[in-house]
């Protein structure tokens, strides 16, 4: 037992240690650790690298200000910032942040987690998590970041080992489920569920003739398993038809192994803006579309398909299509992808 008035130094402690400022170990720390402001073990790793110690902390830290171990750290960590300079297994929990360069447990903070080179477990923080290398579990915050988030296979689904629950999860390769209103990865093979889903390594730019608007670009950008899909829909001054619509859908496509042909399906509600209304109080349209596209040269398809439109809601003296047979009509599709 090392009991220190205001601050103990030493060099290895095995049992417990209470110091009513810090505790400062040169080498290893085992047991129970109290400190008024801050705990350090390993000291000696920084000072002296060519006689690092591979393990230098386990068993229980608990500070107001800071934990840190310049070692491999298992155990529990509790305080405002916890540290672990190399591999930390156990549980960190961190009233403002946790930090470790690579985790296998678990990391609870009040505003950041970090794990610089991977983690196996789960970071919750309402502000940012952060590994910056092969993630497997879960991170729940405001903003996710994962380098690559589960372990890629063909069958990746919702019953992956890996998830990033937030407002916005971003991966450069995820393999797992992301659950957010924004979802970004510079490869997805995985499940994402949001408003907007980005894969930056896929995705198409359709410009379309359409019976709801002649000028029409369609964006559609995810997953394999489905897209999002954008559209801008424009009129030139043709009395009794929107001017202008923007839509929101889903859409799911089907190509050969060639990828010469496809077959899409998708559904979508459209806003339209009316003459002298304003975008809001303007039509509405439920809209589903079959299209067929197939190569016309090395990077452009046709496509060439058919809609059906409901009337969710209209505008007197304002037709919504250029074909128009009551709330139920039908519609075309002709562009290039």
């Amino acid at each position: 037992m090392s009991l220190n008035l205001t601050s103990g130094v030493t060099g290895s402690v095995r049992g417990i240690e209470l110091g009513l400022i810090s505790n400062y170990n040169y080498e290893k720390f085992q047991g129970i650790q109290f400190a008024g402001f801050a705990n350090v073990s390993g000291v000696n790793n920084k000072l002296n690298p060519k006689e690092k110690l591979e393990n230098t902390f386990k068993g229980f830290q608990f500070a107001t200000i800071a934990n840190k171990t310049f070692g491999n750290g298992a155990g529990v960590q509790i305080s405002t910032f916890n540290t672990a300079a190399s591999v930390f297994t156990g549980f960190q929990l961190g009233f403002l942040t946790n930090k470790s360069r690579y985790l296998e447990g678990a990391q609870i903070a009040g505003l950041i987690n970090s794990s610089k080179i991977g983690m196996v477990g789960f970071q919750i923080a309402p502000l940012f998590n952060y590994s910056d290398g092969q993630t497997n579990g879960l991170q729940l915050a405001f903003f996710n970041y994962a380098r690559t988030a589960g372990f890629g296979h063909e069958f990746s689904n919702l019953l992956s080992d890996t998830w990033q629950i937030g407002l916005i999860n971003f991966s450069k390769v995820n393999n797992g489920n992301q659950i957010g209103l924004i979802n970004i990865s510079g490869k997805n093979n995985g499940v994402p569920l949001g408003l907007l889903n980005i894969d930056a390594s896929e995705g198409r730019l359709s410009f379309r003739s359409t019976d709801l608007f002649l000028s029409n670009i369609s964006i559609g950008t995810g997953s394999r398993f489905f897209n999002n899909m954008l559209q801008f829909g424009y009129n030139f001054s043709i009395n009794g038809l929107p001017v202008w619509g923007i839509s929101y859908g889903l859409e799911k496509e089907w190509s050969d192994p060639e990828k010469t042909k496809f077959i899409s399906i998708n559904a979508a509600i459209w806003q339209q803006k009316a003459k002298s209304i304003k975008l809001l109080k303007g039509p509405r349209i439920l809209r589903s579309e079959l299209i067929y596209g197939f190569k016309i040269s090395k990077y452009r398809y046709l496509e060439i398909g058919a809609a059906i439109n409901y009337k969710l809601t209209s505008v007197e003296n304002q037709e919504s299509s250029i074909i128009s047979m009551g709330d139920l009509f039908p519609g075309i599709v002709l562009g290039i992808q």
